[in-house]
This record gives C-alpha cells, structure tokens and sequence, in this order.
C-alpha cells in the first residue's frame, strides 16, 4: 500500500471514529410535542383558555389544544381518572382529593386568587332574612357544597369574622341554580355562592355579608395529570404559554371579552350590564401555589377527614412549568 492511500484510510477511520464518539453522524430530533385535552365547565375562571382559543395562540405556540366541556367538576373529575383529559381548571382540593383517591395529578399554576379580589366567593343572606352583619350568622345553617371548596371558603372567611368553629352550621345543598333559588325565596337564610352567582344574588337582594375581595382563600389552580407531565412536559409549558398571553390580553382590555366570556360561561345579561353590582373579572399573571396555602388547605382537610395520605407541598405542586 503506497503511503498516501495509507495516509487517506487512517484519515477515514480517524473520522468515522470521531462522528461516533461525538454523535455528529445525525441530528438529535425535537421532542415530540402531543395534543393536549383541557376540560372546560362553564365557569368564568377557563377564561384565558377561550381567549387563547379565540386568538390562536395555542396553534402560534405549536400545540394542538382541545378544549373538552363539561357541565360539573364530578364529570371533569372522572375525565381526569379516566385518562380522558390532560388538564382543567380546578382548585386544591380537588388535586389533593384526587391524588388521594388514586388520581395523579399535579397543581402546575394559579388560575385566580393570587391577588385578593379575584376568583370571588360570597357568603349571602335571604332579601328577608334580617340578616345583615357576619355574628348574626352564628348557629344558622348556611347551604353550601360540603367537603368542597365552598365549605373551605366559609370556614375561613367567618373565622376571620371573629365566629368560633362551632358556630359554623352548615347544611348541604350541591347544586348552584337551586342553592341560589333557595336564597332569594327564603327557603334558606344564608348560602355561600360563586360569581356571577353572587352578583346575581346582591342584583336580587340578598345581603353580601362578607366575601374574600380582601384575601387569596380561593385560589383556583391549573390542575394536570402526573402522566401528562411526565410524558409531554413540553406541551404542558407551551400551553401555559398560550395562557399566559391570553391572561395578558384579559388585563390590557378586558371588555374586548366580555361578550366571549358571557357566552361560554353563561353569564347573565344583567350581571353582565350592572352598573351597581359589576362583575370583576381579573387574572394574575401563571405563578406556582404558594406553599403556605397549600398547606393550610392540606391541614383542613385532614381536619375534616378527607385526606386518608400525608401530602407535601411537591406532592400536590409541580414547579417545573411555570418559569420565576
């Protein structure tokens, strides 16, 4: 062999060697990123997903989102075990009751309530109650949703009022429209509603006695499930993504919305046009729960008798999605 065919060989495998060495020999492809299943109820906090829809960031941002209704959060919840859904809005104890009871999901942001006044809950007395002031309150049955956020809302929000725990009376009425009838008819003395239910209510005449316009008690949370993030942690991100401008839009000119938001969430007219009882609509900006709450809300619920697993913070809360 003359010595500059040698030469040319020991050059050829000198490269072949360095291509395998360094991984050079093919580009490393993307991740794939999956389509995403979000579960929507009617309710005015999915407000950033439908805007975001409706602006077509999700398809800006490279994700294929499919937003799946449901009419409550029992039928979302079941989506979630079931595996039919990858995402929806909910709060933390619906991710805590949900992990207890076998179903992996993670908190990855807050929806509202990260700044008082957002995501309102109410606590409203009958037109003609007489009630009027949180101490009449004392020993009076109050309808709400029990082991739900409701109750959550309620015990806190009389507690600060100065009532003791065993004051407190509660009485169990699931369904909203019949709760809010029940109110205004003086079948019960006091409920404890969600906008714009709440609005509606104060429209009608019930008495606002107190709500949590001042604290974060009622955060709401993007809830996603364990395998979704462990799978498709980049279709996660990029959906925040989109929710993130949409929340954004929502703050710069909200009224751009309101005939968008009023006809997926099913708002009222009156509530809509209410010059004395407006709809607050606000949105914070994605951030991760903080752990305080997240642990005062685990402790109730372990009061309460709902929660049969000790939970942690990072056992509720994944912190890799939203960026600090």
């Amino acid at each position: 062999m003359s010595l500059s065919r040698k030469n040319t060989c020991l050059c050829l495998i000198a490269l072949g060697l360095f291509l395998t060495l360094t991984g050079c020999s093919s580009p490393k492809a993307a991740p794939e990123i999956a389509p995403v299943k979000v579960g929507m109820m009617p309710i005015t906090d999915n407000s950033p997903f439908w805007v975001a829809e409706q602006q077509g960031y999700f398809k800006d941002e490279g994700i294929q989102v499919e937003l799946v209704p449901f009419p409550s959060a029992i039928e979302r919840d079941s989506a979630f075990a079931a595996g039919q859904i990858d995402a929806g809005i909910g709060d933390l104890l619906a991710v805590a009751a949900m992990n207890n009871s076998g179903t992996a999901v993670k908190a990855v942001s807050v929806g509202q309530g990260a700044a008082p006044g957002e995501n309102r809950f109410a606590i409203l007395s009958a037109p003609d109650s007489g009630i009027t002031k949180s101490e009449q309150l004392a020993n009076v049955p109050i309808a709400l949703s029990l082991n739900t956020i409701n109750e959550y809302i309620t015990d806190n929000l009389l507690t600060a009022e100065g009532l003791k725990q065993d004051e407190i009376k509660t009485t169990n009425m699931v369904k909203l429209p019949i709760r809010f009838e029940a109110l205004l008819n003086g079948s019960v003395k006091a409920a404890t509603l969600p906008d714009p239910f709440a609005t509606l209510a104060e429209i009608k005449g019930a008495h606002l006695i107190v709500d949590n316009s001042k604290n974060i008690v009622a955060q709401t949370v993007v809830i996603v499930r364990q395998e979704t993030l462990d799978q498709n942690i980049e279709g996660v991100k990029k959906l925040m993504q989109a929710y993130d401008r949409a929340v954004k839009d929502l703050s710069a000119d909200p009224e751009k919305y309101e005939q968008l938001i009023a006809e997926k969430a099913r708002i009222p007219g009156e509530v809509m046009s209410s010059q004395e009882h407006p709809l607050q609509l606000h949105f914070s900006e994605p951030q991760a729960p903080d752990q305080a709450g997240v642990e005062q809300t685990i402790s109730w619920m372990k009061d309460h008798g709902l929660l049969q697993k000790d939970f942690q913070y990072g056992d509720l809360v994944d912190e890799r999605i939203i960026k600090k």
